[in-house]
């Protein structure tokens, strides 16, 4: 990609796509997040589990989604943009 006013369109253009989605993302996360507020207080309160029996198997069932959007979001944004020639670099 030269230094000129087209290939700043695109850099500025695929940097603008990043922050939205990235500020989008996160919204899904944080409903269901507080919907399970409710159980994880009362259960605490009870004294039945502690914070990291909620937080080990959400952290463990995250990863595989995120690989998914990581290899997704690589592929759209760097080898279909034209950073790179060919996907093998």
């Amino acid at each position: 990609m030269g230094i000129d006013r087209v290939g700043a369109n695109y850099y500025m253009g695929s940097l603008f796509y990043a922050l939205l989605m990235l500020m989008v993302n996160g919204f899904p996360e944080i409903s269901m997040a507080v919907n399970r507020l409710s159980v994880f207080y009362k259960q605490r309160d009870y004294y039945f589990y502690p914070a990291w029996a909620y937080a080990v198997p959400a952290f463990i069932l995250k990863v595989p989604v995120s690989l998914v959007v990581l290899i997704a979001w690589t592929s759209l944004s760097y080898f279909l943009i034209g950073y790179a020639p060919e996907a093998s670099r």
